[in-house]
Protein backbone atom coordinates (compact mmCIF):
# COMPACT_ATOMS: atom_id res chain seq x y z
CA UNK A 1 0.00 0.00 0.00
CA UNK A 2 1.22 3.36 -0.87
CA UNK A 3 2.12 6.04 1.79
CA UNK A 4 -0.93 7.82 1.18
CA UNK A 5 -3.64 4.75 1.93
CA UNK A 6 -4.49 5.68 5.77
CA UNK A 7 -4.81 9.68 4.67
CA UNK A 8 -7.27 8.41 2.11
CA UNK A 9 -9.27 6.48 3.88
CA UNK A 10 -9.73 9.00 7.10
CA UNK A 11 -10.30 11.35 3.76
CA UNK A 12 -13.62 8.93 2.57
CA UNK A 13 -14.75 8.40 6.18
CA UNK A 14 -15.77 12.68 6.25
CA UNK A 15 -16.98 12.16 2.86
CA UNK A 16 -19.44 9.34 3.45
CA UNK A 17 -20.64 11.43 6.66
CA UNK A 18 -20.21 15.14 5.24
CA UNK A 19 -23.48 16.54 6.54
CA UNK A 20 -21.76 15.56 10.29
CA UNK A 21 -18.28 16.04 9.67
CA UNK A 22 -18.55 19.70 7.89
CA UNK A 23 -19.70 20.89 10.79
CA UNK A 24 -16.69 20.94 12.75
CA UNK A 25 -13.11 21.87 11.67
CA UNK A 26 -11.05 19.34 10.04
CA UNK A 27 -7.82 20.02 7.89
CA UNK A 28 -9.69 17.88 5.09
CA UNK A 29 -12.95 19.71 4.73
CA UNK A 30 -11.25 21.94 2.33
CA UNK A 31 -10.17 19.09 0.28
CA UNK A 32 -13.44 17.94 -0.17
CA UNK A 33 -15.08 21.69 -0.67
CA UNK A 34 -12.48 22.71 -3.45
CA UNK A 35 -13.33 19.55 -5.04
CA UNK A 36 -16.52 19.34 -5.98
CA UNK A 37 -19.42 22.44 -7.18
CA UNK A 38 -21.66 24.21 -4.67
CA UNK A 39 -24.23 21.73 -6.00
CA UNK A 40 -22.08 18.84 -5.73
CA UNK A 41 -21.96 19.56 -1.94
CA UNK A 42 -25.41 20.35 -1.70
CA UNK A 43 -25.95 16.42 -3.30
CA UNK A 44 -22.98 14.91 -0.65
CA UNK A 45 -24.83 16.69 2.54
CA UNK A 46 -28.15 15.31 1.46
CA UNK A 47 -27.13 12.05 0.97
CA UNK A 48 -24.60 11.86 3.92
CA UNK A 49 -28.09 12.90 6.23
CA UNK A 50 -30.18 10.14 4.90
CA UNK A 51 -27.74 7.28 4.62
CA UNK A 52 -25.78 5.76 7.09
CA UNK A 53 -22.65 4.83 5.15
CA UNK A 54 -19.14 2.74 5.58
CA UNK A 55 -16.11 3.33 3.41
CA UNK A 56 -13.52 1.23 3.15
CA UNK A 57 -10.51 1.41 1.09
CA UNK A 58 -9.77 -1.90 -0.61
CA UNK A 59 -5.81 -2.88 -1.02
CA UNK A 60 -6.30 -3.32 -4.28
CA UNK A 61 -5.82 -1.42 -7.33
CA UNK A 62 -7.95 -1.66 -11.18
CA UNK A 63 -6.83 -0.18 -13.97
CA UNK A 64 -8.60 3.32 -14.74
CA UNK A 65 -8.78 6.08 -17.41
CA UNK A 66 -7.73 9.86 -16.93
CA UNK A 67 -7.96 11.77 -20.46
CA UNK A 68 -6.42 9.49 -22.89
CA UNK A 69 -4.36 7.53 -20.67
CA UNK A 70 -4.40 4.22 -18.12
CA UNK A 71 -3.54 4.28 -14.73
CA UNK A 72 -3.95 2.28 -11.60
CA UNK A 73 -5.57 3.44 -8.54
CA UNK A 74 -6.93 1.83 -5.79
CA UNK A 75 -11.01 1.06 -5.32
CA UNK A 76 -13.47 2.23 -2.15
CA UNK A 77 -16.04 -0.19 -0.97
CA UNK A 78 -19.47 1.31 0.39
CA UNK A 79 -21.54 -0.74 3.26
CA UNK A 80 -24.31 -0.34 5.07
CA UNK A 81 -26.55 -1.68 7.24
CA UNK A 82 -29.59 -0.62 5.94
CA UNK A 83 -31.06 -1.01 2.78
CA UNK A 84 -29.43 0.55 -0.11
CA UNK A 85 -30.39 3.53 -2.12
CA UNK A 86 -29.06 2.79 -5.31
CA UNK A 87 -29.54 6.57 -6.98
CA UNK A 88 -27.89 8.00 -4.20
CA UNK A 89 -24.93 5.54 -4.41
CA UNK A 90 -24.54 6.41 -8.35
CA UNK A 91 -24.38 9.85 -7.05
CA UNK A 92 -21.91 9.30 -4.79
CA UNK A 93 -19.64 6.81 -7.08
CA UNK A 94 -19.75 9.72 -9.09
CA UNK A 95 -18.28 12.33 -6.95
CA UNK A 96 -15.77 10.52 -4.63
CA UNK A 97 -13.13 9.92 -7.43
CA UNK A 98 -13.56 14.14 -7.86
CA UNK A 99 -12.45 13.86 -4.02
CA UNK A 100 -10.04 11.02 -3.97
CA UNK A 101 -7.31 11.38 -7.23
CA UNK A 102 -6.05 7.81 -5.99
CA UNK A 103 -9.36 6.52 -6.54
CA UNK A 104 -10.75 5.46 -9.96
CA UNK A 105 -13.13 2.55 -8.64
CA UNK A 106 -16.26 2.83 -6.37
CA UNK A 107 -18.25 -0.82 -5.51
CA UNK A 108 -21.40 -1.75 -2.95
CA UNK A 109 -20.53 -4.11 -0.52
CA UNK A 110 -23.55 -6.30 -0.08
CA UNK A 111 -23.92 -7.60 3.28
CA UNK A 112 -23.72 -5.68 6.50
CA UNK A 113 -21.62 -2.99 7.30
CA UNK A 114 -18.02 -3.75 7.31
CA UNK A 115 -16.60 -2.64 10.20
CA UNK A 116 -12.84 -3.54 10.24
CA UNK A 117 -10.40 -2.20 8.10
CA UNK A 118 -9.01 -4.35 5.09
CA UNK A 119 -5.22 -4.52 4.53
CA UNK A 120 -4.17 -7.54 3.74
CA UNK A 121 -4.94 -9.75 0.54
CA UNK A 122 -5.78 -13.41 -0.05
CA UNK A 123 -2.29 -14.65 -2.02
CA UNK A 124 -3.67 -15.34 -5.27
CA UNK A 125 -2.49 -17.46 -8.44
CA UNK A 126 -4.03 -19.13 -11.67
CA UNK A 127 -5.12 -22.10 -10.16
CA UNK A 128 -7.50 -24.69 -10.44
CA UNK A 129 -9.11 -23.91 -7.63
CA UNK A 130 -9.29 -20.43 -8.40
CA UNK A 131 -10.40 -20.94 -11.27
CA UNK A 132 -13.05 -22.92 -10.57
CA UNK A 133 -14.32 -20.18 -8.27
CA UNK A 134 -14.74 -17.84 -10.75
CA UNK A 135 -16.24 -19.60 -13.18
CA UNK A 136 -19.34 -21.02 -10.81
CA UNK A 137 -19.38 -17.44 -10.15
CA UNK A 138 -19.88 -16.23 -13.13
CA UNK A 139 -21.68 -19.58 -14.53
CA UNK A 140 -24.74 -18.78 -12.02
CA UNK A 141 -24.92 -14.92 -12.38
CA UNK A 142 -25.13 -15.14 -16.42
CA UNK A 143 -27.80 -17.83 -15.54
CA UNK A 144 -29.88 -14.83 -13.60
CA UNK A 145 -28.91 -12.57 -16.18
CA UNK A 146 -30.68 -15.14 -18.65
CA UNK A 147 -33.68 -16.17 -16.78
CA UNK A 148 -34.41 -12.60 -16.37
CA UNK A 149 -33.93 -11.58 -20.45
CA UNK A 150 -31.63 -8.92 -19.32
CA UNK A 151 -28.60 -10.00 -21.58
CA UNK A 152 -30.32 -7.13 -24.41
CA UNK A 153 -30.17 -4.22 -21.25
CA UNK A 154 -26.87 -5.05 -20.45
CA UNK A 155 -24.17 -4.43 -22.84
CA UNK A 156 -21.49 -6.28 -20.95
CA UNK A 157 -21.41 -7.86 -17.81
CA UNK A 158 -17.75 -8.80 -16.02
CA UNK A 159 -17.50 -11.39 -13.22
CA UNK A 160 -14.28 -10.30 -11.63
CA UNK A 161 -12.69 -12.02 -8.29
CA UNK A 162 -10.87 -10.16 -5.92
CA UNK A 163 -8.63 -11.14 -3.51
CA UNK A 164 -10.18 -9.71 -0.19
CA UNK A 165 -11.43 -11.41 2.57
CA UNK A 166 -13.96 -8.88 4.65
CA UNK A 167 -15.16 -10.09 8.25
CA UNK A 168 -11.77 -11.21 9.82
CA UNK A 169 -11.37 -9.69 13.73
CA UNK A 170 -8.17 -8.38 13.57
CA UNK A 171 -7.58 -9.25 17.28
CA UNK A 172 -7.80 -13.10 16.23
CA UNK A 173 -5.52 -12.18 13.40
CA UNK A 174 -7.26 -15.14 10.80
CA UNK A 175 -5.57 -15.14 7.41
CA UNK A 176 -6.55 -13.80 4.47
CA UNK A 177 -8.04 -16.74 2.78
CA UNK A 178 -11.04 -15.99 0.78
CA UNK A 179 -11.75 -13.98 -2.35
CA UNK A 180 -14.62 -11.53 -3.18
CA UNK A 181 -16.71 -11.35 -6.23
CA UNK A 182 -17.69 -8.18 -8.28
CA UNK A 183 -20.59 -8.02 -10.66
CA UNK A 184 -19.94 -5.19 -13.16
CA UNK A 185 -22.73 -4.47 -14.99
CA UNK A 186 -22.24 -1.95 -18.47
CA UNK A 187 -24.57 -0.21 -20.46
CA UNK A 188 -22.75 1.62 -23.42
CA UNK A 189 -23.43 2.19 -27.32
CA UNK A 190 -19.78 2.25 -27.95
CA UNK A 191 -17.98 1.18 -25.26
CA UNK A 192 -16.01 4.57 -24.94
CA UNK A 193 -17.82 5.84 -22.55
CA UNK A 194 -20.70 3.78 -20.08
CA UNK A 195 -22.46 3.74 -17.04
CA UNK A 196 -23.45 1.04 -14.27
CA UNK A 197 -26.70 -0.32 -14.42
CA UNK A 198 -28.59 1.42 -12.01
CA UNK A 199 -31.25 -1.10 -9.63
CA UNK A 200 -34.62 -0.86 -10.18
CA UNK A 201 -33.86 0.21 -13.15
CA UNK A 202 -32.09 -1.05 -16.36
CA UNK A 203 -31.83 -4.04 -14.02
CA UNK A 204 -34.39 -5.35 -11.32
CA UNK A 205 -33.68 -5.42 -7.88
CA UNK A 206 -35.08 -8.90 -7.53
CA UNK A 207 -32.44 -10.11 -10.69
CA UNK A 208 -30.01 -8.59 -8.83
CA UNK A 209 -30.37 -10.34 -5.50
CA UNK A 210 -30.96 -13.69 -6.64
CA UNK A 211 -27.35 -13.17 -8.37
CA UNK A 212 -25.70 -11.89 -5.21
CA UNK A 213 -27.70 -15.18 -3.03
CA UNK A 214 -26.08 -17.70 -6.14
CA UNK A 215 -23.08 -16.31 -5.84
CA UNK A 216 -22.39 -16.32 -1.85
CA UNK A 217 -23.54 -20.11 -2.60
CA UNK A 218 -20.28 -20.33 -4.10
CA UNK A 219 -17.64 -22.07 -1.50
CA UNK A 220 -14.68 -19.97 -0.61
CA UNK A 221 -16.49 -16.52 -1.63
CA UNK A 222 -16.17 -13.50 1.26
CA UNK A 223 -18.37 -11.18 0.10
CA UNK A 224 -20.08 -10.02 -2.84
CA UNK A 225 -19.59 -6.62 -4.78
CA UNK A 226 -21.44 -4.38 -7.07
CA UNK A 227 -19.52 -2.24 -9.36
CA UNK A 228 -21.16 1.20 -9.70
CA UNK A 229 -18.41 3.24 -11.99
CA UNK A 230 -19.29 4.96 -14.71
CA UNK A 231 -16.77 4.70 -17.73
CA UNK A 232 -14.36 7.38 -17.17
CA UNK A 233 -13.35 6.80 -14.56
CA UNK A 234 -13.41 3.49 -14.31
CA UNK A 235 -12.66 0.84 -17.67
CA UNK A 236 -15.60 -1.38 -18.94
CA UNK A 237 -13.54 -4.63 -17.16
CA UNK A 238 -11.11 -5.32 -14.39
CA UNK A 239 -7.45 -5.25 -14.84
Amino acid sequence: MCHGFNNTQLLLRLIVTYAQSSTKPHVHLARIEGSISADERALLTRISSENELVATLLPVQSVGVQGDCRSYSYVVGISSDGKPAWSDLISLAKLLPKICHNINRVVYIFGSAIREPVVDITPTFLTSGVLSTLRQADYVAMRVLTAHRLASTISQMPVILIPVHFDRDPLQRLPSCQRSVVIRTFITSDFMTGIPATPGKQITEKALQEMVTAIEAVPNVSRVLYDLTAKPPGTTEWE
